[in-house]
């Protein structure tokens, strides 16, 4: 029977030590990519939301996506995935020069999630 000496064992833990270091960052920009797109998917749809309530109504909007929600423009409110629970998004409508304006709570904080420009255009 062989003996596992110190050098197997050294070499075992430099593999694992090198398998972590070689995952656990694109495991995160992964998660963090993901939770970006989320977002913007939410904004996304927010933004459409307003877009139909201004043209049925014909007025501004201001409000929540809970007032979206109530008048069956969405159908559940959102909130960044990033930070998690009550990280509502800032959002009006103004109807005469058509622009909608949806603002991630943590735009400062994560460079990525903004609307794209064109939606926006």
């Amino acid at each position: 029977m062989k003996k596992f000496n110190i050098y197997k064992l050294i070499s075992l833990i430099a593999i694992i030590v090198l398998f972590f270091i070689l995952v656990l960052p694109q495991t995160y920009n992964v998660n963090k990519k993901q939770k970006t797109e989320q977002c913007i998917k939410y904004m996304t749809t927010i933004y459409k939301a307003i877009q139909s309530y201004m043209n049925e109504r014909e007025e501004n909007f201001e409000g929540t996506a809970r007032d979206l929600m109530r008048m069956n423009y969405l159908k559940t409110t959102y909130e960044c995935p990033e930070k998690g629970v009550g990280d509502k998004y800032f959002m009006r409508g103004d109807y005469e020069t058509g622009e909608i304006i949806v603002t991630c709570p943590n735009h400062d904080k994560f460079e990525g999630h903004v609307l794209p420009e064109s939606l926006l255009e």
